[in-house]
């Protein structure tokens, strides 16, 4: 993705930032020529964490 081709799709995206975060972060990724978060374990959206005590 060139930057061009990015602030053409994001520049008047109508998404919310909710429903818009993943796939804008996707495609920064790609801009930027790094890796997309697709690991589980060490790099990826929405991570779920675990409940350190209490009832």
């Amino acid at each position: 993705m060139t930057p061009t081709q990015f602030i053409a799709l994001w520049q008047h995206n109508p998404l919310t930032e909710r429903a818009g975060a993943q796939a804008h972060f996707d495609d920064l990724c790609e801009l930027l020529g790094v890796d997309k978060p697709r690991d589980p374990d060490n790099y990826c959206f929405e991570r779920g964490a675990g409940k350190a005590g209490g009832g």
